[in-house]
């Protein structure tokens, strides 16, 4: 039987150059600054703005493109849009408003369990372009899922018995300190058989050595598994130091999603608005970024001003006195985005009749069994 061929979202270099190629140079990045420059020099007014504002709440404001701005999305999700971000709000408060230490832990752990579930999804994305679907290759789709597990899961475990250490997913101590050293390196040592094995699987379906009825897997689902895996252990294991955390953090998880919104529906919401006819691709991705910048800065500009005051030369000075329940109103709302983000990412992204255009975006057939819930 002939084998399989690859399909791409868009193209090879398409692809290439917003999933891998920025995964890559971001570890290259992170590995010159954790080696060259000392660990106390962390705060770095340049990364903050380009790792956090430009790509990390951006990327979360993307996910408008495919919800509150899209017509289908508004009438097949209608119930689930308009209760999200209530259900949000109230949860944050009430939890805020008992103990703001246990709503940053809460949201550290929902934040960290949706990084490691989206590099799952670009995973599974390429194991459905080559065609690794249905019962014969369920066991390397699970061998896949454990190795993206392993190598992220497996970091954040030992982080946990590093405690307290130079960084914070969002603020100090928002981790659950006191688990066993012996724990975390238990951790870190099981990725290395999955990973292993999973290289060897691929070696095997890439060679054309195997009876799965032609299937070779597609190039890109090593390349994920493997830049994954080395931006984790790098930014959490190898370097105790916060500007490698966020390069080898934020680059893997903002910029591939903004090329997936994009080709998932944004190309489309932008050019229909900015003009009847075709537009320029540069004016249509320009509106398209451009909206998201407006509004991730217009967010960090009210965190700074009303929370964090970390930024007084992009911000101004200024101190609001807010009381308690002034202040879990005020994260509450200013957490409403980011929290909503989490949770329509588990529904937006399930090719299906829920979201009828998703496989003829991504250059895929639709599945004839609907969607897991």
């Amino acid at each position: 039987m002939a084998p399989t061929r690859h399909r791409w979202l868009v193209s090879p270099s398409f692809d290439l150059g917003w999933f891998a190629i920025p995964g890559a140079l971001a570890l290259l990045a992170a590995l010159c600054v954790g080696l060259s420059l000392d660990p106390s020099e962390d705060d770095s007014l340049a990364l903050w703005i380009v790792g956090v504002v430009l790509v990390d709440v951006a990327h979360v404001w993307a996910s408008l493109y495919r919800t509150y701005l899209d017509p289908e999305a508004r009438r097949l999700h209608a119930q689930l849009l308009r209760a999200t971000p209530v259900l949000v709000l109230l949860l944050g408060f009430m939890v805020h408003a008992v103990s703001p230490a246990l709503f940053w832990t809460a949201l550290a752990y929902v934040a960290v369990f949706h990084f490691i579930k989206q590099q799952e999804g670009f995973v599974a994305l390429y194991l459905r372009a080559g065609g690794e679907t249905g019962a014969a290759a369920a066991r390397d789709r699970a061998l896949a899922k454990a190795a993206v597990w392993s190598s992220t899961a497996g970091p954040v475990i030992w982080w946990h018995t590093q405690l307290p250490r130079r960084f914070h997913w969002f603020v100090a101590e928002d981790f659950v300190a006191g688990l066993p050293t012996i724990v975390g390196t238990i951790a870190v040592w099981v990725q290395v058989p999955i990973l292993l094995a999973f290289a060897l699987r691929r070696i095997q379906l890439a060679s054309g050595r195997t009876t799965s009825r032609g299937r070779r897997g597609h190039p890109m689902v090593p390349l994920l598994v493997a830049i994954t895996a080395l931006s984790w252990n790098l930014g959490i294991v190898w370097f105790n130091d916060g500007r490698v955390f966020t390069i080898s953090n934020v680059f893997i998880h903002g910029l591939p999603y903004l090329a997936l919104v994009w080709v998932a529906g944004g190309r489309e919401a932008v050019e229909h608005r900015v003009s009847p006819r075709r537009a320029a691709p540069a004016l249509v991705f320009g509106v398209f970024y451009g909206l998201l910048v407006i509004l991730a800065v217009f967010e960090e500009a009210l965190w700074d001003r009303l929370v964090w005051h970390d930024h007084p030369t992009l911000f101004g000075h200024g101190h609001s006195e807010l009381g308690e329940f002034g202040l879990a109103l005020v994260v509450a709302l200013l957490t409403v985005p980011q929290a909503t983000h989490y949770v329509l990412d588990r529904f937006i992204w399930r090719v299906g009749p829920n979201n009828p255009k998703l496989a003829a975006q991504l250059g895929m057939a639709a599945p004839t069994t609907p969607p897991q819930r």
